[in-house]
């Protein structure tokens, strides 16, 4: 009778498990705080992951309760909450913490439990990468260098490149598009930091003009003879473009003409090039590419892109997600001419998705707002794992681990990158403001 009794209870357990599951929420809730600027970010998260459950409960196949608790942006506190976690054979996953600092203390449990943890949020390197059962939605620093540097090489065919970023949290970015230029048989020909909230970047603007003027090569219109005017011509330069030179005095690179090759097309010319004099300032250079800059906060556009126009250095500029800020970019477009940036954040706004979850939320008590959908594209992608079947640690770990090209609100995600993800989107900046070039994908 006692093991018929066991039997009837293992199976009860079973049912429950299969038809109900519980998730983790750890996130900075500040919930004994005064300070309500504390508490913005993790509740705005919360309620982006609540909304997601209110969707998903009106279909469930499974019903799923969350148990949220309050990390304070506490690293040791979080570790003691995700280790409590782990030992809660009802959790099947956890959605948080949010912070690198947390994750870092974090992650170890993940694996220790065969516990599944997803933050939305952080973006330091060698977490997910180094253990399993951790997921990243927030693509990495590594991520994110490497992708520009992928980017910049095979898509837009660049090879030479100067790198300008601020010397701490730049960097985390400038060192892994350098190792990724190298390994794509690229060329970092200038590499220069800054301080934090910097006035100026005369030293680091002089660095990449001594080089610019040390190897590029350079012909002057109202140099050339009439046959060779034509020439320069024939084989595809705008004769505005000559024209615009000789009315400025402007030297122009042979590079920026006619690309890698430019040394033996213009010999074909007649044509000498020469190098720039220590004290010219019309020019156009051509042997630099494009600019990487990693900027620490969008007000260093400020002072870096005025700077750079100013100083004759109008060229291709690529960057961080930092560059993400519309207002900042519209009080510089009269110097902007060539600007590209990724960015984990990008809603398309004309998309079905997103006016239907606007629609939806303004008739709830939520706001829309960034932190949200970091929230509720979290939440429902678990949700929908497990709506699929994921309901256990183990099974919710495989799909996580397989995702691949799902279409989130803010950006697609997938996770085939050692569990990070490995999409972002790429955004262009012009006159008609901030838009979307292509959803891309660092490949393994």
């Amino acid at each position: 009778m006692a093991g018929i009794i066991f039997f009837i209870c293992l199976n009860s357990h079973i049912l429950y498990s299969q038809n109900q599951v519980k998730i983790g929420v750890a996130l900075p809730l500040f919930s004994d705080s005064q300070d309500e600027s504390n508490k913005e970010l993790g509740n705005e998260i919360l309620d982006g992951i609540k909304f997601a459950l209110l969707e998903y409960s009106k279909s469930a196949p499974v019903k799923i309760t969350l148990e949220v608790v309050d990390t304070k942006r506490d690293p040791v506190l979080a570790a003691d909450l995700i280790r409590s976690f782990g030992e809660d054979e009802s959790i099947t996953g956890v959605i948080g913490p949010v912070f690198s600092s947390e994750l870092t203390e974090t992650a170890v449990y993940g694996q220790q439990y065969s516990l599944p943890i997803v933050s939305p949020t952080a973006t330091g390197d060698e977490l997910a990468a180094n253990y399993n059962y951790v997921y990243q939605l927030n693509p990495t620093y590594e991520v994110r260098g490497k992708l520009m540097a992928d980017y910049l090489v095979k898509k837009k065919g660049m090879k030479n490149f100067a790198v300008i970023y601020e010397e701490n949290y730049g960097d985390n970015f400038r060192k892994h598009f350098e190792k990724e230029v190298k390994a794509l048989s690229g060329n970092i020909l200038v590499s220069q930091s800054y301080k934090k909230n910097p006035q100026n970047i005369t030293e680091q603007l002089s660095a990449i003009t001594s080089y610019i003027k040390e190897n590029d090569l350079y012909i002057n219109a109202a140099n050339l003879n009439l046959t060779q005017r034509k020439k320069l011509e024939l084989s595809g330069v705008r004769a505005s473009l000559l024209d615009s030179s000789v009315s400025m005095n402007m030297d122009l690179s042979i590079y920026y003409l006619f690309g890698k090759n430019a040394k033996k097309i213009i010999d074909t010319m007649n044509i000498k090039p020469y190098m720039l004099k220590p004290e010219s300032v019309k020019f156009m250079q051509g042997i630099i590419d494009a600019i990487y800059i990693p900027i620490a906060n969008p007000n260093e556009i400020n002072v870096i892109v005025p700077q750079l126009f100013s100083d004759g250095l109008g060229m291709f500029i690529a960057g961080t997600g930092d560059w993400n800020n519309e207002k900042i970019l519209e009080e510089n477009k009269v110097y902007l001419k060539n600007v590209v940036f990724e960015s984990e954040y990008f809603p398309d706004k004309n998309n079905a998705a997103y006016i239907e979850l606007n629609d939806a939320v303004k008739k709830s008590k939520y706001k829309l707002t960034k932190n949200f959908l970091f929230g509720y594209d979290t939440g429902k992608l678990i949700f929908k794992l497990i709506g699929d079947g994921a309901r256990s640690r183990q099974y919710l770990n495989t799909e996580l681990k397989n995702l691949v090209n799902y279409d989130a609100i803010k950006s697609k995600i997938s996770l085939d990158y050692h569990g990070i993800n490995s999409e972002l989107n790429i955004l262009r900046y012009d006159d008609d403001g901030i838009k979307l070039i292509e959803k891309y994908k660092l490949s393994k």
